[in-house]
């Protein structure tokens, strides 16, 4: 109660009490992960349709506007932004309906799992129930880390992990900034994968939807000679979707950061970036300690305050220099000094921005930052506030945005005082039909390691009943030196001296050892069988892998996945 009764003193509302984060990957395959259960969700997006304001929101205002009137017109801006960019990325001019709500979900523009993919098609579902829009946020702000995807090679009895490359390797830098370096291995990629899942009988439908990376690729190329990876890869599970009957809008955050609406919401944090500091590194400390968190890092740093000057939740960065810097803000009169750490030697740019700014002032200010080449874009929390806060009425959350999300209720409570709309946690496990798992289990190997330890450490018992004489002598003897040990242990507990028997402990290997010799023949079999287990444990790890690109199964899984989760949607 702590927690909560402190909250409430800073808001003037209670907020929930905090509980320990438990969400926990869905295991076999064709399963999913819906919280809440689905009759609430569908509850919640039926409600959609009244076009409710946010609890609380009266009072709140974003720089000069309430926030009211604000989500309106933000929502409308970005709506026709993602229209805009979807119908450019598609090639074909995308209607939208009248809509009073809006239902986002998303994540980096990568070859992902199907687990992923869930959110997308989940989004469509609801949207289209409720007569909402369904946006795709393309998180391209984020590190493109690799430019290759697992893929499984083998057979059944000894599968392995292997990786094939959609483009050359690079050092990390932001995905809004990768281009396709090797147009060739590009092209090719495609059929490198139909080659490789045709070993295991499996028709990927990465056919179905390279053919589009290829063509944007090379209509980019020849329009500027560059062509985006963001986009190539967005332009082709775009068009799969549809094909699978998919309507969702996409927006790139890079697009999302240079709306009216987003400028205003990071200039409104800016000029009051010490407070927002505080509410942030308030809530991050309780989400530590409920969830039992000791890492100064995890889930993500503190916001710091150094000489003056202020972290903020935003990344920045120049287009000549792709390395992402953390922004520091100093409000010096009338100027609001940008700088990538705590010093004004790291200074870049500098805002006319007085403390009382209004949204045309924070629009035309942030217009001049990009003009001068500068990139500012939110953290990871920061994406789900302004989304939740100032757009969508539900966001639908894979696990690891809503292990988080639960501080970004907290940060809207306290520094806005408002109540987000609520949010979906759901992902999936679909496992590449490749071959069905071995009937094995972790507890096989401990058993088997029992049974070993057992044979060294107690063999008489393995021996069965015709021992040779020799063999029964050293039975017999190490049954005498039991009962000693007994026998001893018995004067030691009644204040007795009792014999040390040291002689006899050294015996007690001895005798274990030679006979352990005669069971050989039982230990070579175990041995056996542990190696089958442990390599078919090791085979069901690459078999029940649910963490394969989508691109490499068949229409037909994903197929099955998207009717499974409807089928549950609608309960």
């Amino acid at each position: 109660m702590e927690l909560l009764e402190r909250s409430a003193t800073m808001t003037g509302h209670e907020e929930p009490a905090w509980e320990r984060t438990r969400i926990r990957v869905p295991r076999e395959s064709g399963t999913f992960l819906i919280r809440p259960e689905p009759a609430v969700i569908v509850r919640c997006v039926d409600k959609l349709r009244d076009n409710s304001e946010l609890p609380d929101a009266s009072e709140c205002r974003i720089l000069d506007s309430a926030l009211s009137g604000f989500r309106a017109s933000a929502r409308s801006e970005v709506i026709a932004a993602a229209s805009r960019w979807t119908s450019e990325l598609l090639g074909r001019s995308i209607k939208i309906p009248e809509a009073v709500s809006l239902i986002m979900t998303g994540h980096q523009p990568e070859l992902f799992h199907p687990g992923v993919f869930a959110k997308n098609f989940a989004t469509s579902q609801l949207a289209s129930r409720s007569g909402s829009v369904g946006l795709n946020l393309v998180v391209d702000n984020d590190l493109m880390a690799s430019t290759r995807i697992r893929v499984p090679v083998g057979d059944r009895k000894r599968p392995s992990f292997s990786t094939i490359e959609f483009d050359t390797s690079r050092a990390p830098i932001p995905w809004e900034e990768a281009c396709v370096a090797d147009v060739s291995l590009l092209e090719s990629f495609a059929d490198r994968i139909t080659e490789t899942m045709g070993f295991w009988n499996v028709e990927p439908l990465i056919s179905d939807f390279w053919p589009s990376v290829v063509t944007k690729a090379r209509e980019s190329f020849h329009k500027t000679q560059n062509a985006s990876l963001t986009e190539c890869l967005t332009a082709g599970r775009a068009s799969l979707e549809r094909k699978l009957g998919l309507g969702n809008l996409e927006l790139p955050i890079s697009r999302l950061c240079e709306t009216n609406a987003f400028r205003s919401f990071a200039v409104h944090i800016l000029l009051r970036a010490e407070r927002f500091r505080q509410a942030y590194n308030q809530v991050l400390g309780e989400y530590r300690r409920v969830n039992r968190i000791r890492s100064s890092s995890h889930p993500v740093p503190e916001l710091v305050l150094q000489n003056g000057w202020c972290e903020t939740p935003f990344w920045i960065w120049g287009a000549d220099n792709p390395r992402r810097g953390r922004l520091f803000v100093r409000l010096d009169g009338e100027a609001l000094k940008l700088a990538t750490s705590p010093d004004s030697s790291s200074i870049v740019h500098s805002l006319n921005l007085r403390s009382n700014a209004s949204s045309d002032a924070a629009a035309a200010a942030l217009q001049q930052l990009s003009e001068a080449g500068l990139r500012l874009r939110t953290r990871a929390l920061t994406t789900t506030l302004f989304t939740r806060l100032c757009l969508c009425d539900l966001f639908v959350h894979g696990i690891g945005g809503a292990k988080y999300d639960a501080m970004t209720d907290r940060i809207a409570s306290r520094f806005f005082g408002v109540k987000l709309p609520d949010y979906l946690t759901l992902s999936a496990t679909t496992w590449l039909p490749i071959g069905e798992p071995h009937s094995v289990t972790p507890a096989d190997v401990s058993r088997l390691r029992q049974m070993l330890r057992e044979l060294q450490q107690n063999p008489q018992r393995y021996l069965g009943p015709d021992l040779p004489d020799d063999a029964q002598l050293l039975v017999t003897e190490k049954i005498n030196l039991i009962a000693q040990q007994h026998a001893d242990a018995g004067l030691a507990s009644s204040g007795q001296k009792a014999f040390r028997g040291q002689k006899r402990y050294r015996r007690f290997p001895e005798i274990n050892r030679q006979l352990a010799q005669r069971t050989v023949p039982q230990r070579k079999l175990i041995l056996e069988e542990l190696t089958q287990i442990e390599q078919s444990l090791a085979a069901n790890k690459v078999l029940t892998s649910r963490e394969f690109s989508f691109c490499l199964y068949p229409v037909e899984s994903i197929q099955t996945m998207i009717s499974g989760l409807k089928d549950r949607l609608a309960r």
